[in-house]
């Protein structure tokens, strides 16, 4: 014997079940499930004091390391290649070749006497730092190979300097430039 009312009751039943189901999915999602989100980018550097902190670290080995080539009359410039880009290193090669070329060396050591942020900047993980610098060269002297000084009477002893410094694909600074500063407030003494 067939009950009439069962299968009107089942596909009520299943009607309903498909309703309730359909509630619980979105109806649209924005959400590509195959995509994940991109991480933020942590910071090279947290404050502008730890910018300016590093910044000064690796400009005074820059000035350093050049130093040192001029003492060696030039002899392997690429010892300051951790502390450039490749324009940098282009520079300081060809500044050692001339040196070279006319026999010369470097005696004393500059001094970095004071350092003041200009800038620090970062985007996508890459720090950009732009310093002030005073290079002391009281105890600097450039000498031929007879023993002569090529220095200039007239040479400041205090010089400003505007460098540049940008993290590479490792978070450390590099020199991108470092230029002569016509504005030499920071060498006032």
């Amino acid at each position: 014997m067939r009950i009439p009312g069962r299968a009107a009751l089942t596909a009520c039943t299943l009607a309903l079940a498909a309703v309730l189901l359909a509630a619980c999915t979105p109806a649209h999602s924005d959400a590509d499930p195959t995509k994940t989100p991109k991480p933020t980018p942590t910071p090279v550097f947290t404050s502008d004091a730890d910018a300016l902190a590093a910044a000064t670290t690796v400009y005074t080995q820059f000035v350093r390391v050049s130093d040192e080539i001029d003492h060696d009359g030039g002899a392997n410039p690429e010892r300051i290649t951790p502390y450039v880009n490749a324009a940098g290193l282009k520079h300081e090669i060809e500044a050692a070749k001339e040196l070279a070329s006319e026999h010369a060396r470097g005696y004393g050591f500059t001094t970095i006497n004071n350092v003041i942020l200009q800038s620090h900047e970062e985007a996508n993980g890459v720090a950009t730092v732009a310093i002030y610098a005073c290079q002391d060269l009281t105890n600097v002297d450039l000498r031929d190979a007879n023993g002569v000084s090529l220095v200039d009477d007239d040479r400041a002893d205090f010089v400003a300097y505007v460098a540049e410094l940008k993290s590479d694909s490792m978070g450390r600074l590099v020199v991108q430039s470092n230029k002569y500063w016509p504005g030499g407030g920071i060498c006032k003494h």
